[in-house]
């Protein structure tokens, strides 16, 4: 009889326990803690002002290069010499037909000078004045001509001295001596360093909150750079949907600057606080976050969440928010604090 009693109080006790209902243990935080500042963010990458890929202007043999990879540039340095000698052959080629035509000039403008003093008494004819007056037209047109072929072959000659058109650092050398180059020939690129921009690539839906924003960052994976916005591009590229923005470094006193062609992220905080993307929830379709109210999950849907992005909240500060436990929560569920 004892033990008939012994197992149906055991059997009640547990049928009893069973009809409380079931609760979740979770964790809470209150709102105003979990709030974090409103950032967006955009790949990006640091451009060069200036990249060129220096090349030869004549056909010359490579005598000598001056620089080589990694090398720092002054704008207007010797970069690469050419043979010459050829090109120096026409120059003085030049130079000489140019003053063979002078010499011409100047006797044909003497016989001119002469028939003007004999046409005074009617030495000379009309037809043989004018005969020279054209051969005195007809050599200074053809020792204009001979002028700018002497400057064209000077500045041949010139060509065989390859120079930094700015200022920079050499990546990549093709010349080598002996090598023979035609004109276009690559020679050197050339990247400038000084003047770096940052481009980012702004979703063209986000692209209006840049001019609400509070502060700009240029982030890598060992740095971040205070930036500012140079200009944002009106057109958006139709396959990507994103328009390029242009933002320069703000910080004078950095012990280091970004270097070119580094990625990062480009961030951009919004006037405000939002919630973290990671305490988002999706229910039913919606997008929202659950928090503890009198021991039961709440829903609170955010219609302007995106996921995978923090969102505005309206609420109150003092809300619990319940940010561990959530995977297996519905609303209205009972929960109990850990």
């Amino acid at each position: 009889m004892r033990l008939f009693l012994l197992v149906s109080a055991v059997f009640f006790s547990v049928f009893a326990h069973s009809q409380e209902p079931f609760t979740i243990p979770v964790t809470v935080k209150p709102l105003s803690e979990v709030l974090v500042e409103r950032r967006l963010t955009a790949n990006a990458q640091v451009m060069a002002k200036n990249a060129a890929q220096v090349a030869a202007e004549v056909t010359a043999v490579v005598s000598q290069v001056h620089v080589d990879i990694g090398d720092d540039v002054a704008a207007g340095e010797l970069m690469v010499s050419l043979d010459a000698v050829d090109w120096k052959l026409q120059a003085e080629q030049a130079a000489a037909n140019t003053k063979a035509a002078q010499a011409r000039l100047k006797q044909a403008q003497i016989r001119l000078d002469r028939a003007k003093e004999l046409e005074t008494s009617q030495y000379i004819s009309a037809d043989d004045l004018l005969a020279r007056n054209t051969d005195v037209a007809v050599l200074k047109a053809e020792l204009l001509r001979l002028k700018v072929a002497e400057k064209t072959a000077q500045r041949q000659v010139a060509k065989t001295k390859i120079t930094a058109p700015f200022s920079g650092v050499v990546t990549v050398r093709q010349a080598q001596v002996g090598q023979l180059l035609t004109s276009g020939t690559p020679v050197l690129n050339l990247v400038q360093v000084y003047g770096a921009e940052i481009h980012a690539n702004i979703p063209s839906h986000l692209a209006a909150q840049l001019g609400s924003a509070s502060r700009f960052e240029f982030t890598t994976q060992s740095q971040t750079h205070a930036v500012e916005l140079v200009q944002l591009t009106d057109v958006v590229e139709a396959q990507a949907a994103v328009q390029v923005a242009r933002f320069k470094v703000t910080e004078t006193t950095a012990p280091l600057t970004p270097l070119v062609g580094q990625t990062g992220q480009l961030v951009w905080y919004l006037n405000g606080q939002s919630l973290s993307a990671d305490l988002i929830t999706k229910r039913a379709g919606k997008l929202g976050v659950f928090i503890a109210q009198n021991n039961q999950a709440k829903f609170i849907p955010l219609p302007k969440a995106q996921e995978g992005r923090p969102a505005t909240i309206e609420g109150e500060n003092d809300w619990q928010v319940i940010i561990g436990g959530r995977e297996r929560l519905q609303d209205g569920q009972t929960i109990r604090l850990k």
